[in-house]
């Protein structure tokens, strides 16, 4: 490695640095390359070629750390993205949680949207699944619960406005039902509002929920190291029923000792049922 190269790692580490003493997030196990490309970026957009002088900018400017951060971890997002995995979510996963609910006693459907950055795949699974349970004519209680690292992101989430092309994936007779025209565009209706909670949350840290029935992690965790991949699953599967469902990213997924926990329910659109604890197996 050359001298500028390890110049230049030094400086992207104090960088991170200052990044995690300003929220406390480790930076340490993501990908250093994948964030050192966010970091050129957002370098890049402001005029800004040498890391000591941006970081210089970043001491005197506060609210640009904020940028910065969304930068680092903003994920691609949309709704109804990935037309493959909404099918597999209408036509697999909701009949087997369903089923599950009919023959227990729990009449409550909980779900957990992590990495859900501005709030959109979040929206979507709760009108899908509001919708399908209503054509349905199934009592089932729904609560879909959205995290992401950043606050800014879960302020638009909460929110819920959208500008009108961000529903061009949207079937249109799920908008019309489940969203209000407003000034800036659409915005989720008061009845998926209610179902829909947005939180602040490190995949790293403990996860705020238990007892899922779903856990959607789409295309964030490539930007983690192997190790750090395998708790973020391992803790998934920890607050996930047996038989529950967690959906990984398409680039993404379950591999080495966790491989044990889960059973491949839809290799394309890579969906895993975890196993019974009782039973070792498959539920």
């Amino acid at each position: 490695m050359s001298e500028s190269v390890k110049a230049g790692n030094r400086s992207l580490g104090k960088l991170l640095q200052l990044v995690c003493t300003t929220y406390g997030i480790d930076f340490s196990r993501y990908r250093f390359t994948c964030v050192g490309r966010r970091v050129s970026h957002r370098m890049t957009t402001l005029g800004y070629s040498d890391l000591e002088e941006y970081m210089e900018f970043l001491r005197e400017n506060p609210g640009e750390m904020d940028a910065l951060l969304n930068a680092v971890t903003i994920h691609v997002t949309g709704f109804f993205r990935d037309k493959e995995v909404f099918d597999s979510l209408s036509r697999i996963v909701l009949p087997r949680i369903v089923e599950r609910k009919l023959a227990g006693k729990s009449r409550s459907i909980r779900i957990w949207s992590a990495g859900c950055s501005t709030g959109e795949e979040t929206y979507s699974l709760a009108v899908l699944f509001t919708y399908l349970l209503n054509q349905q004519g199934h009592a089932i209680n729904l609560e879909v619960f959205g995290t992401d690292i950043s606050e800014e992101s879960c302020r638009i989430a909460r929110k819920g406005v959208y500008p009108k092309q961000k529903l061009a994936d949207m079937p249109v007779r799920m908008k019309v039902r489940y969203f209000d025209v407003v000034e800036e565009g659409f915005q989720a209706s008061p009845e998926i509002r209610r179902l829909v909670k947005f939180r602040v949350h490190d995949l790293f840290s403990a996860p705020p929920y238990s007892m899922l029935d779903l856990v959607v992690c789409r295309n964030v965790m490539i930007h983690f190291d192997h190790n750090a991949r395998g708790n973020i699953i391992m803790n998934f599967n920890n607050v996930l029923v047996d038989g529950g469902i967690l959906i990984l990213g398409k680039s993404e997924a379950v591999t080495g000792d966790e491989l044990e926990l889960f059973d491949m329910v839809d290799p394309r659109s890579k969906v895993y049922r975890k196993r019974s604890r009782i039973q070792g197996g498959t539920v």
